[in-house]
């Protein structure tokens, strides 16, 4: 896909509700604040980007924009250099302890 079509063309997430109460924007940001919460651990920020994509970004300011959810993690394992595994102690431990 060229880059112009990714801006446009928005695709439903498949973590979308079939009925949120919250707005698509405001559903799109906390989706992303929780996201940020749980790769913490690897010194990454993941920002909105035209309210379509996401912007990955590294604390040397490596970046990468990622189309959806599945392509996130996609560009999070690349800039990472490592397999993002949810039962990984490193992020299950961040998990417990901040709650």
């Amino acid at each position: 896909m060229c880059g112009l079509c990714g801006l446009i063309g928005e695709e439903a997430e498949w973590s979308d509700g079939l009925h949120s109460s919250l707005p698509k924007r405001r559903n799109r940001l906390r989706r992303i604040l929780f996201i940020n919460h749980v790769i913490k651990p690897y010194r990454l920020n993941i920002t909105d980007f035209q309210g379509v994509n996401y912007l990955v970004e590294t604390l040397t300011g490596k970046q990468s924009i990622a189309n959806g959810l599945n392509n996130l993690w996609d560009e999070i394992e690349k800039l990472t250099g490592r397999e993002i595994d949810v039962l990984d102690p490193l992020i299950l431990n961040h998990l417990e302890l901040s709650n």
